[in-house]
């Protein structure tokens, strides 16, 4: 790796000094998101506090892209490449407040970035933060459509962080869909003439048995969680609507696709076995995370360097997340830094009441340095940017989620 021949330092001390001088700031920008929780799509105070910050950095932001009134796109100067990218989320838990850690990410982006940009003003290439709102609303999928606006466009890697109960980097996490099935029968008393009736609630019935019995002959990565919204209004009236929503995860998308007909099938199956009628409403959830080994390398190297604790081996992540969608376009890695005892379990009371606590102030340190030096060496370092952008490609052209 190489030295800042201009200072005469190891860059990650001259980061790690940054990082400290901008601490008192961050942390406040950690506590007032912390104190002033905005749930998905509502997150306009979060997003003028970081703009803000940015903008007196020298970033210059654009606000509201992608058709999303609460994201933002800073950048260090004119796009130009490579370029790297930190990623901020900032919305928080309904009825929670952020009980997933969201005010550390964004603390952590920003941290980052300004770190980084102060330190070595003449990068090779730009720097860039990406405000995304709703990640905790899957079905917006906020990542994807930034995606799809051309955001990512200019951006070689992305790098975010995710507190934890644990430092490592972050495991695949699981493709996502969203399926509703509104059953139509036709009413009558249910006493008197049920035999002139067709019972949408039979055909929901019918259908949720189908899919119990399908989870046997599914590969073990695969997840099914379904609840009944509607299903009639009185005993005594054979039930006219009945409405099923299903969530459907799997490792890899295309073998999720193939699910998700079988599971519509049952649902067909059910309205066909019953007389009733079924309307089938779909949306495409997050993809699965693709994981480029030399970057999740660097960025853990990095953590411990900055003097990350509770370091551990990547668990099975069973969840999903819109950076999923990133990384199947750019090579993505997500840093966890620990800041709760291992196994406190995330969206808790216990999450809530750490994320302005003191250990969650170190996380917010560790993690703004760790990925401020990993994005020098990915910026100055040639052929380690060409490593990993060819590990993410190879990843690719091979369609799979490790």
């Amino acid at each position: 790796m190489k030295y800042d021949r201009m200072q005469k330092r190891n860059p990650r001390e001259l980061i790690a000094d940054e990082v400290h001088r901008l601490m008192p700031t961050l942390w406040d920008i950690a506590l007032y998101l912390h104190e002033h929780p905005e749930q998905s799509g509502e997150e306009f105070q979060a997003q003028r506090l970081l703009v803000d910050f940015l903008q007196d950095q020298g970033f210059t932001c654009s606000l509201g892209v992608a058709e999303l009134p609460t994201s933002f796109v800073a950048w260090s100067g004119p796009p130009r490449r490579p370029a790297v990218a930190f990623i901020a989320e900032y919305d928080a838990l309904p009825g929670l407040g952020h009980g997933c850690g969201h005010n550390l990410i964004a603390a952590s982006a920003v941290g980052a970035a300004c770190a980084l940009t102060n330190t070595v003003p003449k990068l090779r290439g730009q720097v860039a933060v990406v405000g995304t709102p709703a990640e905790e609303s899957p079905k917006r999928c906020a990542k994807r459509k930034m995606l799809e606006a051309g955001v990512f466009a200019e951006i070689d890697v992305a790098l975010m962080m995710h507190p934890s109960d644990r430092t490592t980097t972050m495991g695949r996490s699981l493709a996502m869909d969203s399926v509703l099935f509104r059953f139509k029968g036709k009413p009558a008393h249910a006493s008197k003439y049920p035999y002139l009736g067709v019972s949408a609630l039979d055909a929901a019935v019918l259908t949720f048995i189908a899919i119990e019995f399908l989870r046997e002959h599914v590969r073990p990565d695969v997840r099914i969680h379904g609840i009944i919204i509607e299903g009639g209004l009185r005993p005594n009236i054979v039930p006219e609507t009945a409405i099923l929503e299903y969530m459907i995860r799997a490792e890899e998308r295309f073998y999720l696709n193939q699910i998700r007909e079988r599971i519509i099938n049952c649902a067909r199956a059910g309205a066909l076995a019953t007389g009733a009628e079924v309307e089938v409403l779909y949306e495409k959830g997050p993809d699965n995370k693709l994981l480029v080994p030399t970057l999740n390398t660097l960025l853990l190297e990095e953590a411990i360097k900055a003097g990350a604790d509770q370091v551990m081996e990547p668990e099975e992540e069973r969840g999903s997340t819109d950076f999923g969608d990133v990384s199947q376009h750019l090579p993505a890695a997500t840093l966890k830094v620990a800041f709760v005892p291992p196994g406190c379990p995330g969206h808790s009371y216990e999450w809530v009441e750490a994320a302005k606590g003191e250990r969650a102030k170190h996380a917010v340190r560790v993690a703004s340095q760790a990925m401020a030096v990993t994005g020098y060496w990915l910026l100055t370092e040639e052929d380690l940017l060409a490593q990993v952008v060819g590990e993410f490609r190879k990843l690719k052209s091979a369609g799979t989620s490790r």
